[in-house]
């Protein structure tokens, strides 16, 4: 079990009982705190996704932890086995949602998530116009998105506002003062709208900000069942179809020498934090740059720098790199500048070289070329 989750170029201690989860499709969630990346679905738990801190970004590396809200996902760039020196630990801050103004929701559309977040929590919201508060189930949410263009709809009556395209799909506009059966006042244009579905039914409620529901306040449920003859001509829910699932190659991404590159994960057995190689005895492992410990084993050092004929990696005295240990028979160590991090890369976006080379294959990945090497070819002493 891996100790320690590399996030940012930080490593972060990982708590009794982390469970290594597969990255999942998120429901962004654009309205809720910092560090929050969005909602995944696991076992049928709703669980907010997060980084180890407010700032750091996403990745391929997730690990399901228990928190003082509840159970929750961490996601960072890599798992090591062994925990670094001054590793931090990884501390679940509790969730907290906040009103959000339309300029901010307009930079994504998502869930928004209500404060303590966790096992059971996500229950209702509350979209708030003029001086009104519209309360909707959590369960009913699709999305919420800058408030689109309206167009009349034809025998809808007072129910509606009119009809609009919003996240790619036809949708009826209530009148908030219909639903909540009073008027809105006075209250500037709204900025949002929230995209729900009732009965079948595609509905959108416009609003200035979205908020946690309170305790013990009615939802629109009730309204909305007394009035399905109204909603009568409201766009049907269309049902859409899992996607599927792409191929994609696991790699862990790595540089040296000023070149990225990449070896396949399984290629690989464990990512060891940086550290300086322990010289060897003149003229014996004459073709490595050292020795370095790990698990109970002694492990020759190659420098990957070289192995790619560009700069050492280990060029100056007392250096020091992460090491990657490599698959293979012969236990070996390889040092490189750094660790990107594992990577998921679809297999349509990698191109098979002839041959049994160094290089296997050329990837694209963040628009750029990108070779996957032979972890046996790259570990073998010349």
């Amino acid at each position: 079990m891996a100790e320690a989750l590399i996030a940012g170029g930080l490593a972060f201690l990982l708590p009794p009982g982390a469970q290594l989860v597969e990255p999942q499709r998120l429901r962004p969630a654009p309205l809720a705190g910092a560090g929050l990346l969005g909602i995944v679905v696991i076992g049928g738990q709703a669980l907010p996704v997060m980084t180890p801190q407010p700032g750091l970004p996403g990745g391929e590396a997730w690990v399901m932890i228990d928190g003082p809200g509840g159970r929750l996902v961490m996601a960072g760039e890599a798992l090591v086995e062994e925990a670094p020196p001054g590793a931090l630990p990884l501390l679940a801050p509790r969730l907290s949602a906040r009103p959000v103004p339309a300029a901010e929701a307009a930079t994504g559309a998502g869930w928004a998530v209500p404060a303590r977040a966790g096992r059971a929590r996500l229950v209702a919201m509350a979209a708030e116009i003029g001086g009104l508060r519209l309360v909707l189930p959590f369960a009913a949410l699709e999305r919420v998105v800058p408030m689109p263009a309206l167009r009349p709809a034809p025998g809808a009556g007072s129910a509606a506002l009119g009809y609009a395209i919003a996240a790619g799909a036809p949708v009826m506009v209530l009148d908030p003062a219909w639903a909540a059966e009073a008027p809105v006042g006075e209250a500037p244009p709204p900025g949002l709208l929230v995209l729900f579905r009732h009965a079948g039914r595609r509905l959108g409620l416009p609003c200035h900000r979205i908020e946690p529901a309170r305790p013990g306040e009615a939802t629109l449920v009730a309204r909305l069942d007394a009035a399905l003859a109204e909603l009568a001509m409201a766009p049907l829910g269309q049902v859409m179809a899992p996607p599927v699932p792409e191929p994609v190659r696991a790699l862990l991404v790595c540089a040296a020498g000023g070149q990225a590159f990449a070896l396949p994960v399984e290629e690989v057995q464990a990512v060891i934090p940086p550290m300086t190689p322990s010289p060897t005895p003149e003229g014996r492992l004459s073709a490595f740059r050292g020795v370095a410990a790990h698990r109970g084993d002694v492990l020759p050092v190659l420098d990957a720098g070289e192995r790619l004929g560009l700069a050492s990696v280990l060029g100056a005295p007392g250096a020091e790199a992460p090491l990657l240990r490599l698959a293979g028979v012969r236990p070996v160590a390889l040092a490189v500048s750094v660790v990107t991090g594992l990577r998921r890369i679809p297999e349509r976006l990698i191109a098979a070289v002839a041959g049994e080379g160094l290089v296997s294959a050329i990837a694209e990945f963040q628009d750029a070329p990108l070779p996957i090497c032979r972890a046996a070819i790259l570990g073998a002493a010349s």
